[in-house]
């Protein structure tokens, strides 16, 4: 018993153990890695338009939805970060309005989440939890939400393991005229070779995520601190500011940024909250953001992603890279496409591990 067949037999059986995972996990993780774009790509005549010279002022679109659904109104406004999907209105009465920037036309309402949406939903709480719905099975969720974790720290041992294994045989093509079983087995190899990379960081990365304390112990640092709280101050005859000029406020307040968010504000006390994109920011979401009294445009408090802890930075960083966001389409393409090998992988080694079983 050489080590290197010691290395093979560890390899194979711990591979063997966590297949079905790794399949799971795979199969969920090729398709969420689109999961911002899939409703898009379903709907097109609902989210793209075509882009125009001049942006309608916001104030102006949110005159045009209250008028069309009242007696709701809006409150609050998404900004894609892409010029040719719409702005998205949530409305008082639970439903979501897709409006043209560009000319104000209305493209359609909803009332609650697509079946695009809870399909996407259920698929991504598979990939976390191993279930679909964690609210109907809390402890199931609990202990899938462990095994996922473990599944990544398995593929941490299997990929280099893997290339340990690999550097003997240095093979990098399949022999597609040989027997089924050399097929398979040239496979995993080449596939495990190529892809190895990037399996190695979305398994790390998603560890982290799983465990983000690591990440804050790792950098001495402390997780979001919590908003203090805000309200406007009210004042007899005053009229509010609009939406417009808040967003011109906290443009002024965080310069460079891009606006995402506009939350706005809900009763005399109420205030507006603008959540604000920084060019260093790499993942879908936004982290900064700028409060703001609605009567007198005051700035009530600055939340700014630059100034938050390096750990919290850090653990978004970690985030972006395991979803792929930090490249942007190119990058979910490249997590898609590790998950499908990681399938392929998956199976091909449960045949060859029958297969020493076999001999």
């Amino acid at each position: 018993m050489t080590a290197r067949n010691l290395l093979l037999k560890f390899h194979l059986i711990l591979g063997a153990t966590a297949a079905i995972f790794l399949v799971i996990l795979g199969l969920t993780g090729a398709i969420i890695a689109f999961e911002n774009d899939i409703d898009h790509w379903l709907n097109p005549g609902l989210f793209y338009v075509r882009t125009g010279s001049q942006l309608l002022p916001e104030s102006e679109l949110i005159q045009t939805v209250e008028q069309r659904f009242a007696p709701a109104r809006v409150v609050s406004v998404h900004i894609y970060r892409e010029p040719n999907l719409v702005h998205m209105m949530q409305t008082s009465d639970r439903a979501t309005v897709f409006i043209n920037q560009y000319t104000g036309e209305i493209l359609g309402r909803r009332t609650g989440p697509s079946a695009a949406q809870r399909i996407i939903g259920y698929i991504h709480q598979i990939h976390t939890h191993l279930v679909p719905d964690p609210r109907q099975a809390r402890r199931a969720a609990d202990i899938g939400e462990r095994v996922v974790e473990a599944g990544g720290l398995v593929l941490c041992l299997l990929v280099p393991t893997g290339l340990m294994l690999w550097w003997r045989v240095k093979r990098a093509g399949v022999k597609w005229s040989a027997q089924w079983f050399r097929i398979c087995f040239d496979s995993h190899v080449v596939l495990g070779v190529y892809a190895a990379l990037f399996l190695l960081i979305a398994a790390v990365t998603g560890v982290l995520v799983a465990q983000e304390n690591w990440v804050y112990s790792a950098l001495h640092s402390s997780s979001l601190s919590p908003f203090p709280k805000l309200q406007s101050t009210p004042a007899a005859g005053a009229a509010p500011i609009t939406v417009d000029r808040a967003g011109q406020i906290a443009r002024e307040a965080l310069p460079g940024i891009s606006i995402t968010d506009f939350m706005l504000p809900n009763g005399p006390k109420g205030f507006f909250a603008v959540i604000l994109r920084v060019p260093e920011e790499t993942s879908e979401a936004a982290h900064s953001y700028v409060f703001i009294d609605q009567f007198t445009g005051r700035v009530l408090y600055i939340s700014s992603f630059l100034k938050n802890s390096p750990g919290y930075r850090a653990a978004r960083f970690n985030r972006s890279i395991h979803t792929g966001d930090v490249f942007g389409t190119a990058g979910h393409v490249i997590m898609s496409l590790s998950s499908l090998a990681l399938v392929v992988m998956a199976i091909t080694g449960v045949v060859i591990w029958l297969k020493k079983l076999a001999v």
